[in-house]
């Protein structure tokens, strides 16, 4: 993957010209020269959502998760971030990002997330966060299975870049 947008010819000039060939209303005009520059914006956000490998419908939930998911699912997310933020020390802007890089992919829609639930946020936050070590294991946040991990020494894997678009909230 790149962290470079996707080439486009959205030109703000063109679409002005469009917007004003198509009517004689300058109220109208006024409030597109207003709107285009934030639809473009959008437009090339979801573009890049989309070269990155989100799920099709990536950035248009409403919620700082690029992939639709229910009332309940949504709460088990948002409690994987809290796992970050609280047991690892990530900024919850971070944390999500870490989930929407990891979850938000085509890949993991066209699983059933539902399967998800079957354990606790923390064996799938840990995931997100952690790499496997030399014997190929993650923790899986239950003390007793991870008693013998050395959290300090274990790898990590490195967040999404800055400027990609599963940094969904101000850091």
């Amino acid at each position: 993957m790149t962290s470079d947008p996707a080439p486009d010819d959205l030109d703000l000039g063109t679409i002005e010209e469009l917007c004003a060939a198509a009517t004689p209303d300058a109220e109208f005009l006024a409030l597109a020269r207003k709107a285009v520059p934030h639809l473009v914006a959008e437009v090339r956000r979801l573009r890049w959502l989309v070269e990155y490998g989100a799920c099709p419908t990536a950035g248009t939930t409403g919620t700082e998760f690029v992939l639709p998911l229910d009332d309940q699912m949504l709460t088990y997310f948002r409690e994987m971030a809290d796992v970050l933020v609280e047991h690892i020390g990530l900024s919850r802007a971070e944390a999500v990002a870490r989930i929407n890089a990891s979850y938000g992919t085509r890949q993991w829609v066209d699983l059933d997330l539902q399967l998800m639930g079957h354990e606790l946020p923390e064996y799938w936050a840990y995931a997100v966060y952690y790499a496997p070590d030399s014997r190929g294991r993650l923790p899986v946040g239950s003390p007793t299975a991870d008693a013998d991990i050395d959290f300090g020494a274990h790898p990590v894997r490195p967040a999404p870049p800055k400027d990609s678009p599963f940094w969904t909230l101000e850091a």
